[in-house]
């Protein structure tokens, strides 16, 4: 059980906010903030990221640690002078940093970063805006096997990956799409079956096959946040859809 039931309650009452109010905040309903705060269910990944970046506090703070109110008040949002005046006065004098560095393994250094994936200091560093609290990595693509008929993704684009805490390979669902490493490579693939033993990794490529893997060979699983990509063709074919959604939608007006 994490402690983010707990952590809601003390952020309420440093500042001064009901459950409606901090309901209102993340378009949740009063009755979600007490079940949270009674331990009777918890937020989803989505709204817990939500509350972390709202009120500076990390991911991993926010669910694991009992924060207090010396601990809330280290946090600009929480400082004593923002309080005194309205309830509603909630934003810091200085938002909290959102732009993250994290280590981008290229290609150039592969064969540096698989024998030793731990030591990070000579893999270049890229910077984004990303939620707090989470263990982040950059993985350059070596191949187009995400890509059908020109449109996906190609080699020299760039996976933005991470991992939430807790997150394990049991937690991983069939149909999504995960970024696999195994001993020599890493590759971007949906996870098509997921059995105790073995698993089948599809591609969307003609040429390229799926793929039968022993779950032991797989040394890390990621979850993916975002593509960088260098193919045009991606948001073509996204401006498409919506034309032909656009289309659709008259022919049913008329």
């Amino acid at each position: 059980m994490s402690s983010i039931g707990k952590n809601i309650k003390k952020i309420r009452g440093v500042k001064s906010l009901n459950q409606s109010d901090f309901a209102d905040l993340f378009n949740l309903k009063r009755a979600s903030i007490g079940a949270y705060e009674e331990g009777r269910a918890e937020p989803k990944l989505s709204t817990i990221i939500e509350i972390a970046n709202y009120f500076g506090i990390s991911v991993d703070d926010l669910l694991k640690k009992d924060l207090s109110v010396n601990d809330l008040y280290h946090f600009d949002i929480f400082r004593k002078d923002l309080i005194k005046s309205t309830k509603h006065n909630l934003r810091p004098t200085k938002l909290p940093p959102t732009v993250l560095s994290i280590p981008l393994v290229s290609q150039a250094l592969k064969a540096d970063y698989l024998l030793d994936r731990d030591s990070l200091g000579p893999m270049a560093q890229i910077s984004l805006p990303l939620a707090k609290g989470f263990d982040y990595r950059a993985f350059e693509l070596a191949d187009n096997s995400m890509q059908e008929q020109g449109v996906g993704f190609e080699t020299g684009d760039i996976v933005i990956a991470f991992k939430p805490p807790s997150f394990s390979f049991s937690k991983a669902e069939e149909g999504k799409l995960y970024l696999f490493e195994t001993a020599e490579d890493w590759k971007l693939r949906r996870l098509l079956t997921k059995q105790k033993d073995s698993v089948t990794l599809a591609a969307v490529s003609a040429g390229f096959y799926n793929e039968d893997l022993a779950t032991q060979s797989i040394i890390d699983l990621w979850q993916v946040e975002r593509v960088i990509t260098k193919n045009i063709s991606n948001a073509i074919s996204f401006q498409e859809q919506i034309n032909s959604l656009k289309s659709n939608f008259d022919k049913l007006s008329k």
